[in-house]
């Protein structure tokens, strides 16, 4: 189980949305999940005295199929083609392996080498790219042969001749609030090569998302100094992708115009056609939204597609995570890693709010990672309260005839 379990992490945060392994008609990714699910039905029937956090697991997948299965069923009564249907619940099933994780995540241990599959991830996809990016400036890679190499798969997307987009690189922010949050021997080389990456992917959401995790982190460790130099890096940040790139280069501003402006029709759309049936029940999935099948705010997606139930049971990781890191006291030796997990679970949820990464296994794979590390971190860190010896009059006066 531990070895499968770091085996399927490092596809998960390495390997973008898990089209890039591909073996026959199926991936590697769902080799990987297929393992896991028959691993997670052996231990629980096996050995269910292993089964710590198999009933949380059980009940979030429950609900999810509840939910899900729901609004299949109602996409069809409304007309809805069968196949996108399913391709958009197929995006979210990586919920059937929360109780793999679960399992997995039982020991501080395991906990601990799931933050080291996150920092691994983050290093190899940094070098990965500023490496290319380098070459690509030096010359010594055509740009035409890499567009025609990567342009193969929808995993890259280019955002210039000189920059471009992997799903994947969530990671790089992910990563990045693990060093942060936890700093270990060459912590503050690994977290500039991350965050450089990072600003070097040109994507708003990214840089957004990072950076608000990143500042809710340091002041919940209370550490003001470095709070201050993030502050700095942060406008840095934003004047160079608001402001300077822009103007360079006027094909990215006007990318920028019209992806802003199919937010803001999407938004539009829902409100307008907003009703107290899509409130209760949602459209169903395969239902269009401003004629297309998939947008970019999750949220959204969730409350037209499966109503106010579908946005709760979408919330309800969060308020989880929130809940297990609240009993941590901040003086356990386990605070820095909970905050790197929890501050790295609402990263996702900011960062979902723009491209849609929670329902599908590139988020949702963290969220339930984060979810069951937080709840182990939780029971391992009771800080024992100090106690208080009353000194009763009898035990006074043997010690006053005793000298």
């Amino acid at each position: 189980m531990d070895t499968l379990f770091t085996v399927s992490l490092l596809e998960l945060f390495i390997g973008g949305g898990g089209r890039l392994l591909e073996v026959g008609p199926v991936t590697v990714r769902m080799i990987l999940f297929a393992a896991c699910l028959c691993v997670s039905l052996y231990v629980a029937i096996d050995r269910p005295r292993n089964s710590n956090g198999l009933p949380l697991a059980v009940g979030l997948v429950v609900a999810y199929l509840l939910i899900h299965v729901a609004a299949l069923l109602i996409g069809t009564l409304h007309g809805n083609d069968a196949q996108p249907a399913m391709q958009e619940m197929q995006q979210s099933l990586y919920w059937l392996a929360a109780p793999f994780m679960a399992l997995a995540l039982r020991s501080l241990d395991m906990v601990l080498r799931a933050a080291a599959v996150v920092r691994l991830a983050g290093i190899v996809l940094a070098i990965g790219y500023i490496g290319v990016v380098a070459a690509l400036a030096l010359g010594a890679v055509d740009y035409l042969t890499l567009y025609a190499a990567l342009t193969t798969t929808e995993e890259f997307r280019f955002r210039s001749e000189s920059f471009f987009f992997y799903k994947g690189f969530l990671y790089l922010c992910v990563s990045a609030i693990f060093f942060l949050a936890v700093p270990k021997r060459f912590s503050a080389v690994c977290l500039t090569m991350v965050v450089v990456a990072v600003a070097m992917t040109l994507t708003r959401g990214l840089v957004v998302a990072t950076s608000f995790a990143a500042l809710l982190t340091l002041v919940a460790q209370r550490r003001w100094r470095p709070l201050g130099i993030a502050l700095i890096a942060v406008a840095c940040a934003a004047f160079f992708l608001w402001a300077y790139l822009p103007s360079q280069d006027t094909s990215l501003e006007a990318s920028r115009e019209d992806s802003n402006t199919q937010r803001i029709e999407d938004f539009a759309y829902v409100v307008d056609n907003l009703k107290v049936g899509t409130l209760l029940w949602g459209e169903g999935l395969g239902t269009l939204i401003n004629d297309r099948l998939n947008i970019e705010n999750t949220f959204l997606w969730a409350i037209w597609r499966l109503g106010i139930a579908g946005v709760l049971f979408w919330l309800a990781p969060l308020v989880i995570c929130f809940r297990y890191f609240a009993r941590i006291d901040r003086r356990s030796p386990h605070f820095s890693l909970a905050c790197a997990y929890f501050f790295s679970t609402v990263l996702i949820y900011v960062q979902t709010m723009t491209n849609p990464y929670l329902n599908n296994p590139i988020g949702l794979s963290f969220v339930i990672v984060a979810l069951f590390s937080l709840r182990t971190i939780s029971k391992a860190a009771v800080v024992p309260r100090p106690v208080r010896v009353v000194e009763t009059m009898s035990d006074a006066a043997y010690r006053g005839h005793a000298l």
